[in-house]
């Protein structure tokens, strides 16, 4: 046995001194071919180590690679997607056969990226390799010492006319080391710059310890700053981070987060970030956007590469115009007189399409230039181009404009439908702050029902069809409200009868058929204490014109049975209110048309839905005209056999 062992131990130690002697003068450029065929068949892309490869041995080899290169795509702007002059490396052995991986030392010498994307959206990263496999952060190397000489990463996106350019450094040994990146060139065809640092390498191994990051990102005017730990910086898991975003218009971040975002006058938001898995929640979100404050909560997530964005956002002062922006107005103070009254800005279908949403925003504190609200609230849903606000509501004292929308973009055109309910709207809230005020009173009530097409508010407007229906009952109108369209108008519509300071309105009835965005009365009524009004014509919502005529009739034969017919005229910005003095209103009174005129109303307003009781003035206005209409009905026709003879006739 003694004789085997000194044989078998003679051999071995010819073998480690053979393996030793082969290993020393070996010429490793021959691995060259069969390294660069293995990585190039596994991506499927060109790679070659084209200078010397070199080993030295020991328990630490140190490897040294020169001139590497990997091919670009085939629609790439240039040949190689990433260029190396030196690689130079060390490995420690007793570790790696472990399973652990030590480097002492890295060092890049010339390092080039390139990373673009073609006009179809594709990135030069996408190789055609085996699933991929998720890494743990135990596995990152334990790294002792970086360096980056003349490092450069250029990231191109013709589609965004983007182009930035960013160096990155590492010195330093590993405890006292940070990684630095530092970039810039443009965004969106903005000036972009970019500063970044991380902690130390070894921080990235200590999984106990929380890696530090800090990074400033400007795009224009926007600016992005985050600041905190990550318990993964690889796997971005367990984020601990404070954010502040700041810009001109919130539809700036598009690009960023890939939800379209509408145009807003600047802002400025903090707030604090986690994760929870795909999902990023940004807690506490605080600042201002215009003149409003913003507070709430937004969680950001790509289920199915498909952004979502969920938010529950309370406004503590909410003006209104920072919303217009929503709408298809221009928000910006520098906004030029319109023509139009309408937005005419465009929605876009393929931005609705683009990603989901979910968001409920609440204000009790609203300001706005001509319609107090006390109270506004929405919920806000898009789910793969279908857009619903379930509810739109505002509250105004004690009523409410409950309404619901739903924006259908599947196709290129949005079909839209609006269902609105007008609820107990005081009419003294409507003149709050004017000189009408204290002399005006009286509840709004209506339902608005429209279907639509178009990609903007002019548009669907211009396009719309449906029903219109408002209504006020026992109310007073200021008698200088009056006075606004001309002395003549109010007397020919027989308003000024007294030296009070308000005209008695008993009931307001109009409704309107709209088709193709023409709405046509379907009857307009006025009666005041004195007088029933009869207003006919139109109004069309695609030229933005009105075409009205109000005839006055007299309750009771006086001076004023009479009256001259009022025209309406012109475009919703420059009206024109002028008496007809080319014919007279007819002098009968006005409650035989009554009848006619108000039965269809009677049939289209659910009085009881609206709250209207039985004491109702416009309850008996329409009660009082549909007895008139029946009673004409019954009244025997003359020259037919039974009826009343002549003096009976004639006192009928």
């Amino acid at each position: 046995m003694q004789h085997v062992l000194k044989w078998v131990g003679i051999t071995l130690l010819v073998l480690i001194v053979a393996i030793a002697l082969l290993l020393a003068f070996f010429d490793w450029n021959r691995l060259r071919a069969p390294i660069s065929s293995q990585i190039s068949s596994q991506l499927d892309r060109r790679f070659e180590i084209q200078g010397d490869l070199d080993v030295k041995l020991g328990w630490t080899p140190r490897i040294t690679v020169n001139k590497i290169e990997l091919a670009n795509a085939e629609w790439g702007s240039e040949p190689e997607m990433l260029s190396l002059d030196r690689l130079v490396f060390s490995i420690r052995l007793p570790d790696l056969l472990k399973g652990k991986i030590v480097l002492p030392e890295i060092h890049l010498s010339r390092p080039r990226v390139l990373l673009e994307k073609n006009a179809d959206g594709k990135g030069n990263w996408a190789f055609k390799t085996d699933e991929e496999t998720e890494t743990e952060r135990t596995e990152f190397p334990k790294i002792g010492r970086l360096t980056l000489d003349e490092s450069k990463l250029v990231y191109r996106d013709p589609t965004l006319d983007t182009e930035l350019d960013i160096s990155a450094s590492a010195v330093g040994a590993a405890k006292e080391q940070a990684v630095e990146l530092q970039g810039q060139g443009r965004f969106e065809g903005e000036p972009f710059t970019l500063k970044a640092q991380g902690g130390s390498l070894l921080e990235l191994w200590e999984k106990r310890k929380p890696y530090p990051v800090d990074l400033e990102m400007t795009a224009g005017e926007t600016k992005v700053v985050v600041e905190g730990t990550f318990a993964d910086p690889v796997q971005l898991r367990e984020p601990k981070l404070s954010i502040e975003l700041q810009g001109d218009s919130l539809d700036m971040l598009t690009p960023f987060i890939g939800v379209p975002m509408a145009e807003t006058p600047s802002y400025k938001f903090n707030g604090h970030v986690t994760r929870s898995g795909e999902s990023w929640h940004i807690h506490d979100l605080d600042g201002k956007m215009g003149g409003s404050d913003i507070a709430g909560e937004v969680t950001y997530s790509t289920p199915e590469e498909r952004p979502f964005l969920q938010a529950n956002i309370k406004s503590r002062r909410l003006d209104f115009k920072d919303l217009v922006g929503f709408i298809g107005v221009d928000p910006t103070p520098e906004e030029k007189e319109r023509p139009r009254i309408f937005p005419d800005e465009p929605y876009s279908p393929e931005a609705m399409r683009s990603a989901d949403a979910d968001v409920n925003f609440y204000s009790d504190n609203i300001i706005t230039p001509n319609l107090p609200i006390d109270e506004f609230k929405t919920h806000l849903h898009v789910d793969h181009g279908k857009l619903t606000l379930d509810p739109l509501n505002f509250r105004i004292d004690i009523g409410q404009i409950a309404s619901v929308i739903t924006m259908d973009a599947g196709k290129d055109l949005i079909v839209t439908k609006a269902d609105i309910k007008i609820r107990e709207v005081p009419l003294k809230r409507l003149l709050a702050d004017t000189q009408f005020e204290q002399e005006s009173d009286g509840m709004f009530f209506g339902q608005i029902g429209l279907d639509t097409t178009g990609n903007s508010v002019a548009e669907m407007l211009g396009r719309g069809n449906g029903d219109v229906t408002l209504l006020m009952e026992q109310g007073h109108i200021s008698s200088l409200l009056v006075e606004l369209a001309g002395l003549d108008v109010a007397e020919s519509l027989g308003l000024l009868l007294t030296e009070d300071k308000s005209t008695r309105v008993r009931c307001i009835i109009g409704n309107f058929k709209v088709n193709d965005g023409i709405m046509k009365t379907a009857p307009f009524m006025i009666d005041t204490a004195d007088t029933n009004i009869n207003i006919t014509g139109q109004i069309d919502l695609g030229k933005e014109t009105v075409d009205l005529r109000l005839d006055a009739n007299p309750k009771d034969v006086s001076l004023l049975a009479a009256r001259v017919p009022v025209n309406v005229t012109g475009t919703f910005k420059s009206p024109t209110v002028m008496p007809d003095r080319s014919s007279l209103a007819a002098k009968a009174g006005i409650s035989a048309a009554l009848g006619v005129l108000l039965t269809p109303v009677a049939t289209i307003i659910p009085w009881v839905d609206w709250g209207l009781g039985e004491d109702s003035a416009c309850h008996a206005l329409i009660d009082e005209a549909q007895a008139d209409d029946a009673a004409a009905q019954r009244k025997p026709s003359p020259g037919r056999s039974g009826n009343k003879g002549p003096a009976k006739r004639n006192a009928d």
